[in-house]
């Protein structure tokens, strides 16, 4: 399934919020450029929000049935701009959780030898 396939079958519901069109890479170097990508790594798919640019992390995860529309719900739901500001959430719900784990272990102490936890 290409773009324009993957448009009709799935994201038709999508054209009040999002523009979706096919760009020529090379006249558009400029965008692909503040992705950190160039010609050679098309085909892509990007969100430019005219605010941040997000790339989809994939090209070929467009052809599982869901992911892409997933890409734009995470886009209204501000998690795309929430983890380009702040990292990816699994990254940054283990760092809440461990700057937690600190905040909650009283001063000067520390857990006995049978209470170490190892964390991953």
């Amino acid at each position: 399934m290409g773009y324009n396939d993957l448009v009709k079958k799935e994201l038709l519901g999508e054209r009040s919020q999002i523009t979706f069109l096919t760009a020529d890479g090379v006249k558009f170097a400029h965008p692909l450029h503040h992705l950190g990508k160039s010609k050679d790594d098309l085909p892509l798919i990007a969100i430019d929000s005219f605010r941040h640019m997000y790339l989809f992390p994939k090209y070929e995860d467009m052809r599982t049935p869901g992911k892409v529309r997933q890409f734009l719900l995470d886009l209204y739901s501000g998690k795309l701009h929430r983890e380009f500001h702040y990292g990816p959430d699994e990254r940054r719900k283990r760092s809440l959780r461990i700057m937690r784990l600190v905040w909650m272990t009283p001063l000067g102490t520390s857990p006995g030898r049978r209470r170490t936890t190892t964390t991953r």
